[in-house]
């Protein structure tokens, strides 16, 4: 969360001030989430939008009203967050991990040998902002007629050629939680990219929130689909009042953090320090920059040296939840949070997930580097961080 201030607490007030928390307040009235929501769309360049509360949710959201269910396998990255494999486990289908390749993202040949009868989805996470080869991962759906699925969950704002990120696949999630580039301190948003795909839409409604198809406000709109039950995963006026302000204010903060970005990279190819690049490099949304070291532990020194320095620097696999062998033990059929839904109980097929199977994402965030691009403080600020950390990197 980049920037915070009056704009937020004052729209915070004015719901406080309303005694209106809730976001249905009768038929045919703009409630504060509604309106949130039109502007996403228009931000988004897509047709459906719908908040909830959080990025997982969304994800999860998104896959039940698509159709993704038990027996069904999705294809995800093995460097995503852990709510990626949650998402597909919670509605019933199987991940299977493909490896990353050199952009940090998941790599499309991986993505080819995955595939078999089962696969019904391919998820795109553009990690750290960078962005996947989506052009590349698209063609490989529309040839074995799969969805492609983004989480965007950390490149909110971020672009592939000129369209939204979120908005390039069948649907896409971001997230507003407290880490991200704008924030309502919870939140995220289902984002589907298709006019064709309304009645999906309308299945997210109900999905996302139960009770909705029951109230005036929105029976009407929903009875073509309604009549099952779904979660209560609505967002609130307060949430998406925050987050409303914050919109308003992302398209500055990538300015800064692209140029910023920009200027750290440039730095980099002057002094010949390698780094790892996403899919499109306009389209990254700046918060990170990856150095690539050469062995780990060339990775954990200089990591060590830049912390002592002040810097925010961190080695990926070190990240909490992130690298998958960090969650991929949880996948099994021993453990869930209902025995009876484990998704690996209601299937006929035996998966197993070892460490081994992903050496190549070992090495890759074994030989990474990820720093935090200094946001803070002024222009002759910046260039000096930037020029120290080339000299400590260089050291």
């Amino acid at each position: 969360m980049y920037e915070v201030g009056k704009d937020e607490l004052e729209a915070i007030e004015a719901v406080l001030s309303s005694k209106k928390y809730f976001r249905y307040q009768g038929k045919d009235v703009e409630t504060v989430t509604s309106l949130c929501e039109k502007e996403w769309q228009a931000y988004q360049k897509a047709p459906y939008c719908l908040l909830t509360t959080s990025g997982t949710n969304a994800l999860v959201v998104g896959m039940a009203a698509f159709g993704i269910g038990p027996g069904d396998e999705v294809i995800i990255p093995s460097y995503t967050f852990v709510a990626t494999a949650s998402a597909v486990m919670q509605v019933g289908a199987i991940p299977v991990i493909a490896n990353i390749d050199d952009s940090m993202t998941i790599d499309p040949k991986e993505v080819i040998s995955k595939i078999n009868e089962r696969t019904k989805a391919v998820v795109a996470v553009h990690m750290d902002g960078l962005i996947c080869d989506l052009e590349g991962l698209a063609k490989i759906c529309c040839d074995h007629n799969l969805l492609l699925v983004e989480d965007a969950a950390q490149a909110c704002g971020g672009t592939y050629k000129g369209v939204p990120v979120g908005s390039y696949g069948a649907f896409g999630g971001l997230s507003f939680n407290v880490d991200k580039i704008i924030s309502c301190g919870e939140g995220g948003l289902l984002v589907i990219a298709h006019e064709n795909f309304e009645k999906q839409y309308k299945k997210a409604f109900v999905t996302h929130d139960t009770a909705c198809q029951y109230g005036l406000t929105k029976r009407e709109d929903l009875d073509e689909v309604s009549g099952f039950f779904g979660l209560s995963t609505r967002l609130n006026e307060i949430n998406s009042s925050i987050l409303r302000a914050q919109l308003k204010k992302l398209p500055d903060i990538l300015i800064k953090l692209r140029e910023r970005k920009l200027l750290l990279i440039n730095e980099f190819k002057k002094n010949q320090i390698p780094m790892r690049l996403g899919h499109d490099s306009d389209g990254d949304i700046g918060t990170n920059i990856h150095v690539k070291c050469s062995d780990p532990l060339h990775t954990l020194e200089l990591t060590k040296k830049l912390i002592q320095n002040g810097y925010r620097a961190m080695a990926p696999q070190l990240r909490p939840a992130h690298a998958c062998w960090q969650w991929m033990n949880s996948m099994n059929k021993d453990q869930y949070y209902v025995d009876g839904l484990n998704p690996y109980s209601l299937t006929d097929k035996s998966y197993s997930y070892e460490k081994a199977h992903f050496i190549r994402t070992v090495q890759i965030l074994g030989e990474t580097l990820r720093i935090e691009i200094n946001y803070d403080g002024g222009d002759d600020q910046y260039r000096e961080w930037m020029q120290n950390l080339v000299a400590l990197i260089q050291e």
